[in-house]
């Protein structure tokens, strides 16, 4: 059984976006039969029991398909995190599927409030003007990781992962981004294989599209997160090696960058103004 890190401290790190994609990249391959395979056993049960609500149109089945989906996204995210967290310590750590899930299922009722509580203020925060909405799908965006890999409460875990990407908030937006629009890319051609195949092909798109695509966006925000909270340290080791760094300081310029970077940063002062002056703060 894995050991749970507890980290408090945040040291000033000016993330980069593209490194995090990059190195998620290399992740994804590295981690790719036993994160879709775990993506397949979680999201298949999770998708089938939707395609044979669907139906048998049945409300109760459908009832079932939506508690299910939320309890098992939970319990997939939390499992992607732990197979990334065994390499993290131990370049040789080949932790079973089994061990993988049981993990995730000791935090599983932390890890579906985090859900839960990210999903309704998200959406909340779009109907009312969008933006907040945006802010707080950014702020709240490493509150798996942290649910997972700390201690404390749901609200806790949401607290740290604003505390974590505070000063990042362009960057992490930009992760958000980047694995939205290939999540979309990837589900495309699945989408469209399964119109009009039934539900027996439906069930089979829809598993193989998010089995490929969920473990991807699971390593970005697990890797922005070691990013952020051990800088300089690899995110996982090699079979057989030491740590060494595999983040090089680099000076780069990025002027149009730095520019949305501080437009981001105007951003999230206005949100915070409107959320002091909600709570009656001067």
């Amino acid at each position: 059984m894995s050991e749970v890190a507890v980290r408090r401290s945040v040291r000033p790190v000016q993330l980069d976006a593209n490194a995090v994609l990059k190195q998620t990249w290399s992740l994804y391959k590295r981690l790719f039969g036993r994160s879709v395979l775990l993506g397949a056993l979680v999201l298949g049960a999770m998708h089938l029991v939707e395609a044979l609500a669907t139906t048998r149109r049945s409300q109760a089945g459908l009832l079932l398909a939506l508690v299910l989906s939320v309890a098992g996204i939970a319990l997939l995210q939390g499992g992607l995190v732990e197979i990334v967290r065994g390499l993290h310590h131990d370049g040789d750590a080949e932790t079973s599927i089994g061990d993988v899930l049981a993990q995730s299922a000791t935090r599983l009722g932390k890890l579906v409030c985090v859900s839960l509580l990210t999903a309704f203020g998200v959406a909340f925060g779009l109907l009312l003007f969008f933006i907040p909405g945006l802010v707080l799908a950014v702020r709240w965006a490493l509150a798996v990781p942290v649910a997972m890999l700390e201690d404390g409460n749901a609200r806790q875990s949401l607290s740290r992962s604003r505390e974590l990407v505070r000063g990042n908030g362009w960057g992490i937006f930009k992760i958000l981004f980047a694995v939205g629009v290939l999540t979309a890319l990837v589900q495309v051609p699945f989408t469209l294989a399964a119109v009009g195949a039934g539900p027996f092909g439906w069930w089979l798109a829809a598993t193989a599209a998010s089995a490929l695509t969920a473990p991807y966006a699971a390593h970005a925000l697990t890797v922005a997160y070691y990013t952020l909270v051990e800088p300089g340290a690899p995110v996982v080791l090699e079979p057989g090696h030491r740590w060494q760094s595999i983040w090089e300081d680099e000076e780069n310029e990025h002027g149009d960058d730095d520019h949305a970077r501080r437009a981001w940063a105007e951003y999230e002062a206005r949100f915070d103004e409107l959320e002091r002056r909600q709570r009656g703060e001067d």
